[in-house]
């Protein structure tokens, strides 16, 4: 075995490890949520990685549209997670229940809580990671994707599948460590290969450079609106239901922030490097590997690969245990009860199927960027307004209300994107989530105006 194919070999057997010998204790609450323990450390050491699992897609995103990675991918998120954390952190810590569909039934019943688990499941199915993770290892081993992106879904599976979210805050803890190493590695040998700044902006297309990377400002829109995700993402609400307290919650989620704001000027550094240095790459999502085969000697090479591994079965793991608990707990609790001592197994269960539906959906669409936006513009104007109903009293509406805007805005974007599919382009130019979001917002105020009547009617 190649050795920087035998250091990434032993950082993912050390992690699988780590997860699959996680203290645990009895029950779904302690499975799901890790009894509702994460210290601040803990908090900050599981969302960072979690959270920026699309390592490749980031170095696709920005080998082929330069600084608007960063304009698209990374400040949008910060600024959303900044009002998760301000306004929403705190509430979900607070709110009885573990997931978010547990919340939905609360704020509006059962149907709208069966509605958004199959939105939340779409959104955790783990394709993309898996997809990034079969490529990283069918490239370093020569074997095929398929059976890359298989191995990358099983192991996953194997570390959560003891402990759930213990197993993976254990895990976490060595990837976080391992990812900032990687990327802080590169950027030196990267340097030696092209050159400072000023050697950097000679050798890149031009626009590259530009806050929109030469996207259309619908675009760059639609980019900042699915951004939105970081409101309805399944680990953020997760983690932050998993804190020791509201304030860990919220203090966790700013120190966050700092956390990836250096982390992706490392990977957006790297994505350019890499356009500079490989002009004619064939393929944009291996961007990173192959800016490192160029540029650094193998065990270095290693070190990055487990790095960019970190970052990758990071977020393979959450939401492969996230889309476990949508399909066990959200879904299969709901549609048919079971003793309590069966829940955890039936959670287990639903995490085979999870990762075997999600290698399904990498053969279907075979692009990590594309699987972010196609996914993320159906999904969430299904899912962001019944979420903040949840949370926020005043925004609620009545059942059915809540269930006609989370259908409407989910298959009006859904219909959207299979049409953009077909066609090659957007309809009318307009990017899919837009639709979605404003049919679902009509539907809404409609609610609210019904409810608002029918409170005035009462009195």
């Amino acid at each position: 075995m190649p050795l920087d194919a035998l250091v990434v070999a032993v950082f993912l057997a050390a992690v699988v490890a780590l997860g699959a010998l996680a203290r645990r204790r009895d029950g779904l609450e302690d499975y799901v949520l890790a009894s509702r323990a994460l210290t601040l450390p803990q908090f900050v050491a599981t969302l960072v990685p979690t959270f920026y699992g699309g390592v490749l897609g980031v170095g696709e995103f920005t080998w082929s549209h330069g600084l608007s990675n960063w304009t698209t991918q990374a400040l949008p998120y910060y600024a959303f997670a900044g009002l998760y954390a301000v306004f929403l952190a705190g509430r979900v810590r607070a709110a009885p229940g573990m997931t978010i569909a547990d919340h939905l039934e609360a704020a509006y019943g059962r149907w709208a809580a069966l509605v958004g688990a199959g939105l939340v499941f779409l959104l955790t199915a783990p394709a993309d990671d898996m997809l990034m993770a079969g490529t990283l290892g069918a490239a370093l081993t020569g074997a095929r994707v398929e059976l890359a992106v298989a191995a990358a879904g099983a192991a996953a599976a194997a570390l959560v599948w003891r402990g759930g979210l213990r197993s993976d805050v254990s895990a976490n803890r060595l990837q976080i460590v391992v990812m900032f190493g990687g990327f802080a590695l590169v950027l030196p040998y990267a340097w030696r290969l092209v050159g400072g700044p000023a050697a950097l902006a000679a050798r890149l297309p031009p626009g590259h450079l530009t806050w929109t990377g030469g996207m259309s400002v619908w675009k760059v829109a639609a980019w900042w609106l699915i951004a939105v995700w970081t409101i309805v993402d399944p680990a953020f609400h997760q983690r932050c239901a998993a804190a020791e307290s509201p304030a860990a919650a919220r203090r966790g989620i700013l120190v966050s922030i700092g956390f990836w704001f250096v982390f992706d000027a490392m990977t957006t550094a790297a994505g350019l490097y890499a356009r500079a240095a490989l002009p004619h790459l064939a393929d944009a999502a291996m961007a990173y590997p192959a800016l490192a085969r160029a540029a650094m000697p193998a065990l270095a090479r290693g070190v990055f690969y487990a790095g960019v591994c970190a970052s990758i079965f990071a977020a393979l793991q959450a939401k492969s245990l996230l889309a476990a608990v949508s399909l066990g707990h959200d879904l299969g609790d709901r549609l048919k009860p079971v003793p309590a001592p069966a829940r955890r197994r039936r959670v287990q269960a639903g995490l085979i199927a999870a990762v075997l539906l999600a290698f399904v959906l990498t053969r279907l669409v075979p692009s990590v960027v594309d699987l972010w936006y196609e996914v993320g513009s159906a999904v969430i104007p299904g899912l962001l307004l019944p979420m903040l109903g949840a949370y926020l009293p005043r925004l609620r509406v009545s059942q059915p209300w809540a269930v006609a805007a989370s259908l409407a805005g989910f298959l009006a974007s859904l219909g959207w994107v299979i049409a953009g599919a077909r066609a090659g382009a957007a309809p009318f130019g307009v990017e899919p989530p837009f639709p979605g979001l404003i049919l679902s917002a009509l539907v809404w105020a409609a609610g609210l105006r019904a409810s608002r009547a029918a409170e005035a009617a009462g009195r």
